[in-house]
C-alpha cells in the first residue's frame, strides 16, 4: 500500500487483515512506501518485497503512487482492493500536487482492470470498478472496531468533552478530514439556516485535519465570519487519546452533505453512540447507512433545517432512527467482516 498510517481508516484495515490472517496461520505483512512507527509493526518497505510460490499480493489502492509501477512488476497474483480515489477536480486550486496523485490514480486503476479477482471496500466502489471493466469483484467492507471509541468517550477526557456540550443547544456533527469534496461549507451554511429561521440554539462542530487542503480551511473559517457564526467550531484532527468519543456523545445528531466518499466510517461511528445520520445522497454514503438514517435527494438549507428541528425533537423519530441504525450497524459487525474475510481469501485461492 502507499502509506501505512495508524490513524487511518485504510491503516486499520490493512492491520487488521494482516493481523486475522496471522491468526489464521498464514504468513501476511504489510509492504509500503510510508512507515508509521506508531504500529508496532509498522511493515516493511515496499521495494523488500519479494515474490515467492504460492504467494499473492493484495494491493490496497487509493492514490497514484511508485507503489503502483512497482506491483505492476510483481510475478505474484495480484489482488487490487479498491477504497475508491477522491475525483482530483476537488482539489483542483487548493493543493496541485495532491490533484496530480489523484489523477494518475484514476488513470492507473484502469492497469489492473484485467486482474482476474478483485476486491472492493463497498459497494459503490465495486461498481465503479465494474463499470471500469474489472470482471469479478467482491465487497469487503472495514473492519469497525469500537472498543477504544467507546472507551475514548468514557475517558476523563472524554467526559468533559461530552459535559462541555451539554448545555441544551442542538449540537450538529461531522467527522471527516477538512476537504472540498466532504463540503462542510455547506455543513456550515446548513447551520446559518437552522439558527437564523429555526433555533438559534445550535452549533456546528467539525472535527478533522486541513492537511491536504488548509486553503479550503480558511474558506471555512472566513464563511462562518462572514455568515456572524461563532458557534463553528473547527476542532481539528481528534484521536481516541484526545476523547473523540466524547464529541459522539455529545452529538444531537450527526450531519453529513458530502458530495464524495468511498465508505464514510464515520457514519457507523455516529451510529454506534445512537446518533441519528442525516446524509445527503451521494456516492459511497448510501451504500454504508442501507434503511438507516435519513437521506437528502438535494441540497435545500430551508428544509434541512426543518428537518434537523423535527430529528432533534421528535423523540418517537429519534428512536426508530436509532432502531434501524443499530440494525445497520450489526452487518458490520467484526465477526461478519472476518467471514467475508475468509470467502475473499478462499476464492482468491482458485482465481
Amino acid at each position: 500500500m502507499p502509506a501505512f498510517l495508524y490513524a487511518d481508516a485504510l491503516g486499520q484495515q490493512a492491520y487488521r487483515i494482516r493481523e486475522q490472517l496471522r491468526r489464521w496461520g498464514y504468513e501476511s505483512q504489510v509492504y509500503t512506501a510510508v512507515r508509521d512507527h506508531r504500529w508496532a509493526d509498522p511493515g516493511l518497505e515496499y521495494q523488500r518485497y519479494r515474490s515467492r510460490p504460492h504467494q499473492a499480493l493484495i494491493y490496497h489502492y487509493s492514490i497514484g503512487s511508485p507503489v503502483t509501477e512497482f506491483v505492476r512488476q510483481v510475478a505474484d497474483v495480484v489482488v487490487p482492493y479498491y477504497h475508491n480515489i477522491t475525483p482530483p477536480e476537488f482539489f483542483y486550486g487548493y493543493n496541485a500536487e495532491l490533484a496530480a496523485l489523484l489523477e494518475q490514480g484514476r488513470r492507473e486503476l484502469l492497469d489492473f482492470k484485467g486482474a482476474p479477482y478483485a476486491w472492493a471496500a463497498s459497494e459503490y466502489n465495486r461498481t465503479e470498478m465494474l463499470a471500469q471493466g474489472f470482471q469479478r469483484v467482491d465487497v469487503l467492507p472495514y473492519f469497525v472496531y469500537l472498543d477504544e471509541l467507546r472507551a475514548s468517550a468514557e475517558s476523563p477526557m472524554g467526559r468533559r468533552i461530552a459535559d462541555r456540550y451539554a448545555d441544551g443547544a442542538v449540537n450538529l456533527l461531522f467527522v471527516g478530514r477538512l476537504a472540498p469534496n466532504k463540503r462542510q461549507d455547506d455543513l456550515i451554511r446548513a447551520l446559518n439556516y437552522y439558527r437564523k429561521a429555526v433555533n438559534s440554539q445550535a452549533r456546528l462542530v467539525l472535527i478533522g485535519s486541513d492537511a491536504n487542503a488548509p486553503g479550503y480551511k480558511l474558506e471555512l473559517q472566513t464563511l462562518a465570519a462572514v455568515l456572524d457564526l461563532p458557534q463553528v467550531e473547527l476542532v481539528g484532527p481528534i484521536g481516541f487519546r484526545e476523547g473523540l468519543g466524547g464529541y459522539y456523545r455529545a452529538a444531537t445528531i450527526f450531519l453529513c452533505l458530502s458530495e464524495h466518499e468511498g465508505f464514510c466510517v464515520p457514519l457507523l461511528e455516529a451510529m454506534a453512540f445512537d446518533v441519528p445520520v442525516i446524509a445527503f445522497k451521494a456516492t459511497g454514503v448510501p451504500y454504508a447507512l442501507g434503511e438507516a438514517g435519513i437521506l437528502l435527494n438535494e441540497k435545500r438549507y430551508d428544509v434541512l433545517g426543518e428537518l434537523i428541528d423535527i430529528v432533534a425533537s421528535d423523540q418517537v423519530l429519534r428512536e426508530r432512527l436509532i432502531v434501524a441504525q443499530r440494525r445497520r450497524l450489526n452487518d458490520y459487525a467484526p465477526t461478519v467482516v472476518t467471514e467475508q474475510l475468509r470467502k475473499c481469501i478462499e476464492t482468491m485461492a482458485i482465481c
